[in-house]
């Protein structure tokens, strides 16, 4: 492999990580326009009708088609929906700093899950980082337990969203869903199970979709940019970046979302939330390596 091949590849699996650490922010934004339920399901809404006219477009319709009548497509849509439901309702209790951290624990989580349903084996990094992840999610956690705040339910469903981004993660491998088109075909799924959500829990008709134009911009900034363009991106770039490089990149995706959380909307980290990103960014970088112990 070329210099210039891995250079190419390392470039697009930055951006797609610098495009998803804002969208937190995005959401945090959004959620100031409508409730968690309807902004979660136009994300998907707007990102699979771009799919679509994408789709028709090159000639591809076909090829999406077949994609959605695979069974495991639909149940890793499903996984990844819950995961988006806990993650968007969660920040709705909390703030987009927590959110960044996490509901990206789920790389200290797959070699657990790993173990759980494909009875893999784990090594001393990856069980260090898993308690490093579990740490951190105490350190951002307890002091809300002991002010009683009501945010506390937010930190753990974003915990909930790390779980099943980690099992979407291991069952895409076991399934072979790891092209494009099984990715945009996922995406499809997930606005079609998110679709009954926002109608029963969110109570989206077409009198309450007017939420002004900053709230539009952010929904379809996170339906195109932050998620069809982003996953093409990574996936192209994903080819040619290790294992390891590709989930210690993760952790642009973490310091982008605090440091744009801090810089438009003010959200300043307490020396708490500041050790549990030290050590979920450590833990992070340790999962990658997977050392065998």
């Amino acid at each position: 492999m070329s210099i210039v091949t891995k250079r190419r590849a390392l470039f697009l699996t930055i951006t797609a990580n610098l495009i998803w650490g804002t969208i937190f922010v995005a959401t945090g934004v959004g959620l100031q326009y409508t409730n968690p339920y309807n902004l979660v399901f136009l994300r998907f809404a707007t990102a699979s009708l771009f799919i679509m006219v994408i789709a028709i477009v090159t000639r591809r319709m076909m090829l999406l088609a077949k994609e959605l009548e695979s069974i495991p497509i639909w149940l890793l849509g499903g996984i990844y929906a819950l995961g988006f439901v806990f993650q968007y309702v969660g920040q709705d209790f909390t703030n987009a700093s927590d959110a960044t951290l996490l509901a990206n624990l789920a790389p200290t989580l797959v070699p657990l899950i790993a173990v759980t349903l494909l009875k893999d084996s784990i090594g001393n990094a990856q069980k260090t980082a898993t308690i490093l992840g579990l740490a951190g999610l105490v350190f951002i956690a307890a002091p809300k337990l002991t002010l009683r705040s009501g945010t506390i339910i937010g930190d753990l469903l974003l915990f909930g969203t790390s779980v099943c981004y980690a099992a979407f993660i291991v069952l895409s491998k076991r399934y072979g869903a790891v092209s494009s088109a099984s990715a945009f075909a996922i995406m499809v799924s997930i606005s079609v199970f998110l679709a009954p959500v926002a109608i029963f829990l969110g109570g989206l008709n077409h009198a309450n979709l007017n939420f002004g134009l900053i709230g539009w911009c952010s929904v379809l900034y996170m339906g195109v940019p932050g998620s069809v363009l982003a996953v093409a991106l990574y996936l192209k770039g994903l080819g040619s970046v290790t294992a390891s490089q590709s989930g210690t990149l993760l952790l642009i995706q973490l310091l982008t979302g605090l440091f744009l959380a801090v810089l438009i909307l003010s959200e300043f980290p307490t020396s708490f939330e500041i050790a549990g990103a030290i050590s979920i960014s450590v833990a992070v970088v340790l999962s990658t390596f997977g050392i065998r112990g």
